[in-house]
């Protein structure tokens, strides 16, 4: 009864596409990333449970649930992951598959693991992957935090090497985010870099808010020139160290 009532409310953070379905009309596409969730969580030991589109790692919070909106020739998919009751991540992942024999929600689902699934399960589930997760002790202002930091993750043209990241990238955010006063609890950062024909495009975000510091640590970085797309894209999150 605890899990109905708490899932049944959609936190003001959530996208507009993230409206929750009845547990007994789940759509189909919710369906299908609920059960690679499922899987993600199992191959690495951890038993799921299901309350309609929610994942239930262990039975309980953090859970997680993923919401598909196709569009023309790609599509979005957002995840959010509810960590308590007033307390939800939001991570948004387009899909853009190579060929037709592809499909644009798995190519987003790739997207997901690649970028964050690896980051929220060290934060969150205490799961640690070295290969794909950093982790840093930093202090913040008075608060120590432990940093999970995920790979940074590039996309580009098919058939197309992308550029090599510039070598100031990470010391660029890492100094942002130092800089912030931040309170001491849960926090997760993430930055997207996109550009093609030399239209750059610059993202960040805090707590799922739009963080115009992140983006000035973003267009401070020396990006190089190309006619090709190619993107850039970074997920972190701090959880404050508690003796």
């Amino acid at each position: 009864m605890w899990l109905r009532k708490l899932f049944g409310r959609t936190p003001s953070s959530a996208p507009a596409a993230a409206t929750p379905a009845p547990d007994d009309t789940v759509d189909p596409a919710a369906e299908h990333i609920a059960v690679a969730l499922t899987e993600l969580f199992k191959g690495h030991g951890i038993d799921c449970g299901r309350h309609g589109e929610w994942v239930t790692p262990n039975g309980t919070l953090p859970a997680l649930r993923g919401f598909w909106t196709p569009l023309e020739h790609a599509g979005r998919l957002d995840v959010e992951v509810r960590v308590e009751p007033e307390v939800t991540i939001v991570e948004s992942f387009a899909g853009m598959a190579a060929n037709e024999a592809q499909s644009h929600l798995d190519d987003a689902l790739r997207n997901f693991i690649i970028n964050s699934f690896h980051v929220l399960l060290s934060a969150l589930w205490n799961h640690d992957d070295r290969e794909q997760v950093t982790t840093e002790t930093w202090q913040v202002g008075d608060t120590s935090f432990a940093a999970f930091i995920g790979n940074i993750g590039t996309r580009g043209t098919v058939g197309q090497a992308s550029p090599p990241l510039p070598t100031t990238l990470f010391p660029a955010l890492e100094h942002a985010i130092r800089s912030e006063a931040l309170p001491g609890r849960l926090h997760w950062f993430r930055f997207y870099f996109g550009a093609v024909k030399d239209q750059p495009i610059f993202e960040a975000l805090r707590d799922n808010e739009p963080w115009d510091a992140g983006a000035d640590a973003l267009k401070s970085v020396d990006w190089p020139a190309t006619e090709a797309f190619y993107s850039a894209r970074l997920f972190l999150m701090l959880r404050p160290i508690t003796s």
